[in-house]
């Protein structure tokens, strides 16, 4: 009888798992997000609500339309970056993002992951995602 109880428990486990799966899903594959960044990817079936773009520096939120950038202590928050146009900028490698506060609360850590001169590694949106590992330590097999 006991037997019977730990099969049916670890079988409602199991039913649980991909539930949970579905409502928080999994990071999205193929940016290496360190491990300390890797809660703030956006989740499967999730663009996130910010791309940040390395080269420019800069946060695009998606709702708003808007850039959110560094400019010596203060952050902009424009239409655009410069004298760059949104084209130019989206047409630049991005990291997706879903943040709960201001980039500048996460940019200090974003922008050593991601450096000016980052972009997306080849072949890794293919790769099978490994529970226990992050992006990070797939990236630095």
């Amino acid at each position: 009888m006991h037997s019977r109880s730990v099969l049916s428990l670890a079988l409602s486990f199991l039913l649980l798992l991909p539930a949970c799966a579905i409502k928080y899903g999994l990071p999205t594959r193929g940016y290496g997000y360190p491990a300390g960044l890797s809660v703030l990817a956006p989740r499967f079936g999730s663009a996130g609500n910010y791309t940040y773009y390395p080269r420019y520096e800069a946060y695009y939120h998606h709702d708003l339309k808007q850039f959110y950038y560094p400019n010596g202590k203060n952050w902009e928050v424009k239409p655009t970056v410069l004298n760059s146009s949104v084209q130019e900028i989206r047409a630049t490698p991005g990291v997706p993002f879903q943040l709960d506060a201001h980039p500048s609360k996460y940019h200090g850590q974003i922008k050593q992951a991601f450096p000016i001169d980052w972009s997306p590694g080849q072949g890794r949106a293919d790769e099978f995602y490994e529970f226990g590992r992050s992006g990070w330590d797939l990236d630095n097999r």
